[in-house]
């Protein structure tokens, strides 16, 4: 394995944080985004968690497909081709 290379599967996308808030488990899902700051160094990714947190793990996986969907919908969008008439 070279130096530096690491595998997709290696790092994931989106992840569940779970908690406990007054003995009621709460799910928070995370997705792991670009990070870019103004004093020029490069980029780095991050956790962004979403909104707020579930009391279901159903639902936190819900938010993920979500984010998962859009995700796939701007890939999409990126090799789409336009005709532009003058």
């Amino acid at each position: 394995m070279l130096l530096g290379v690491v595998t997709l599967e290696a790092k994931p996308k989106y992840r569940i944080e779970t908690y406990f808030i007054n003995g009621t488990k709460m799910y928070q899902p995370q997705q792991r985004v670009w990070f870019k700051t103004s004093m020029g160094t490069l980029p780095f990714k991050v956790w962004v968690s979403g909104d707020y947190p579930f009391q279901h793990k159903s639902q936190a996986e819900q938010i993920i497909e979500n984010w998962e969907y859009d995700y796939q919908l701007k890939k999409k969008y990126k090799k789409s081709e336009f005709i532009y008439i003058n």
